[in-house]
């Protein structure tokens, strides 16, 4: 009798062992494919912000030289030339798209707009609670006409590439406690992650 009470407590305690190998496996499974989610979408963030410089700065290069090379020099004025190269940007960043196609999993948003940072840090929280992705409350999306604001041309000069740059920021913002900006929302209904990324204010797109 002893041996068969010795024998049912192993069997029991093999079962236990067995189903917490169960459970770590599981857990384990979950961990890697979160990793492999937050992986995925950190390097479409990114990707996302490479296309856009690079648009920009396309547009900027290409609108600048075909100005110069049309115009004659006694019609060419500074106000001109910034309309023409603020003309070449946008159409530049339009001709991305919309960026469904750029992985299935993931929703890709870029926008213009004013947040504060509070807002910006529980972006990610409300775009998971709301199952897509989303800019912040005083934001438009990169195509709408009202965007156009946030990219400010600079010129340095009249002759091509000597100078002329592009800030993605807006003008004056409404009240002192937000701050115009172009960002980029990510959001992946499948993996049940999203993410904020702002391209640096001062920084110049040439």
């Amino acid at each position: 009798m002893r041996g068969y009470v010795s024998f049912l407590i192993v069997l029991a305690a093999l079962s236990l062992f067995a189903a917490l190998g169960l459970l770590l496996a599981s857990s384990h499974s979950y961990s890697n494919e979160d990793a492999i989610g937050i992986a995925r979408m950190e390097y479409l963030e990114r990707n996302v912000k490479e296309n856009i410089y690079e648009a920009t700065s396309y547009g900027l290069k290409s609108a600048g030289a075909a100005y110069d090379l049309i115009t004659p020099p006694e019609a060419r004025t500074p106000q001109g030339r910034e309309a023409a190269l603020k003309e070449g940007v946008m159409l530049s960043l339009s001709r991305l798209g919309d960026y469904a196609g750029w992985d299935g999993d993931f929703e890709v948003l870029v926008w213009c707009g004013y947040a504060s940072g509070s807002e910006l840090d529980g972006l990610p929280k409300k775009m998971r609670e709301d199952g897509r992705a989303e800019g912040c409350e005083l934001c438009s999306e990169i195509s709408n006409k009202e965007c156009d604001a946030f990219v400010q041309v600079v010129q340095e000069g009249i002759v091509p590439d000597a100078g002329d740059y592009v800030l993605l920021k807006g003008p004056e913002p409404p009240n002192p406690f937000v701050e115009g900006a172009v960002g980029v929302s990510v959001y992946s209904e499948k993996f049940d992650v999203a993410g904020v990324s702002v391209f640096p204010i001062g920084e110049e797109i040439r």
